[in-house]
């Protein structure tokens, strides 16, 4: 039997684990990459056969790569490995033939206010928004959707300049900071126009969903802690929730409808929820599997689903193994810091490795850092995964340990 040929495009943090899965499932694994060093820098050396170097952000530079590769006509599957290169991916997938989300669908994911406008254009329960680029029009949209309300680029991940603003010099200093904020991750550009939205009260979940052909194959709801206003980071994750349990269909439901509204029938997405007042509100779909340890690390340790070999398969157009094998709740909680400062020691790290109930952690922090009150998720400084027998006890198990490590600073 052929091995199957599946190509990755720039292959990083969460999408490494796609790479790992198909090189388990006996695949040849191609990536797509912006630089030779990738392998090394994201850790999946040795797995690839062949790496093609592109501008990754550009679909006539990814599809030349691989038409001009040995591998052209003989690719089973083309797989968005990265965020930001999701459209890109997608597009080129259609040129080949391949199977994947439709271009218009993954733009749409990718940009903030095209999937405003899809939801708003569906009837899906979302945030009122409006698209501005410069500060006079930020003032223009904030007299009819009014105070407060969350400044936001249309394109960014990972709350990076994401602002609570609640009065019109916050609106000022938000303004002038995304005037300053040009580039994004791997050379991708920030779009001028930024998003003016409403300000959704209400606890924040992620929907892990897996559709085929607007079936659903798999539904879950993550319970998110985040940071105090004004920024949005997200300081830990339970899986399944220990909260709201009885509005979980709620909430799956209109995480559905929202990824349907963006042409979004297939395969797995992220998709964040509020649960307001009125009910549940989509904050954002994103098409691909969870990061921030959801997918890689709560989703098999809590329920047993590899939504990354699914994805794999999906793409290859074979059957979709997504049965829960496993019935436990696992959490991540973050290592933050609670004041800006230099460090001068951790304390606590030593009593991680002798508890049975941590599956893992991973602490970046080390003395002699400056470390700050994170701003988006890129501060954070470690994290620890937790196991326990019930979502409420994994969730308080994950805080204390947590304060058992000391930030000293000099």
């Amino acid at each position: 039997m052929n091995k199957k040929i599946v190509a990755f495009v720039e292959p990083s943090f969460y999408g490494v684990s796609f790479v790992k899965a198909a090189y388990s499932m006996g695949c040849i694994v191609i990536a797509v990459v912006s630089s030779l060093d990738n392998p090394k820098l994201y850790g999946y050396e040795g797995i690839c056969e062949k790496l093609l170097v592109a501008d990754i952000k550009s679909i006539d530079s990814v599809y030349n790569a691989i038409k001009n590769s040995e591998y052209y006509g003989k690719l089973d599957a083309l797989i968005p490995a990265t965020d930001y290169a999701s459209h890109i991916t997608a597009k080129v997938g259609e040129m080949l033939e391949l199977v994947g989300v439709p271009y218009e669908a993954a733009l749409k994911a990718r940009n903030k206010d095209l999937a405003r406008e899809a939801y708003q254009a569906h009837g899906v329960p979302s945030a009122k928004f409006k698209r501005v680029k410069s500060f006079d029009e930020a003032v223009k949209a904030v007299k009819e959707i009014g105070f407060p309300v969350v400044v936001k680029p249309t394109n960014c991940a990972s709350s990076q300049n994401v602002f609570f603003v609640k009065n019109v010099e916050d609106l000022r200093k938000a303004a002038v900071r995304m005037d300053e904020f040009k580039e994004i991750y791997m050379g991708f550009k920030v779009k001028e126009e930024y998003l003016i939205e409403e300000f959704i009260e209400g606890q924040e979940f992620s929907v892990e969903l897996f559709q085929k052909d607007g079936r659903i194959l798999f539904a879950t709801v993550t319970e998110k802690i985040v940071s105090p206003l004004p920024f949005f980071v997200e300081y830990q994750h339970v899986l399944p929730t220990s909260i709201f349990v009885d509005k979980k269909d709620d909430i799956i439901n209109v995480a559905v409808s929202a990824a349907q509204a963006l042409g979004i029938v297939n395969g797995p997405s992220h998709v964040e929820v509020k649960l307001s007042k009125s009910g549940p509100r989509i904050i954002e779909v994103n098409g691909r599997p969870g990061g921030d340890n959801i997918s890689s690390d709560l989703l098999p340790n809590a329920l047993g689903i590899d939504v990354f070999k699914a994805t794999v398969q999906y793409y290859l157009n074979i059957p979709i193994e997504l049965t829960s094998t496993k019935d436990q709740a696992v959490s991540v909680i973050y290592l933050v810091a609670k004041k800006n400062g230099i460090v001068s020691e951790i304390k606590g790290l030593s009593k991680l490795s002798s508890n049975e109930n941590i599956i893992r952690y991973v602490i970046t922090v080390k003395p002699g850092d400056y470390v700050k009150i994170p701003e988006s998720s890129d501060d954070r400084l470690g994290y620890i995964i937790v196991k326990g027998k019930s979502s409420e006890e994994v969730k308080s198990e994950a805080i204390s340990i947590l304060n058992e490590i000391t930030i000293v600073y000099k």
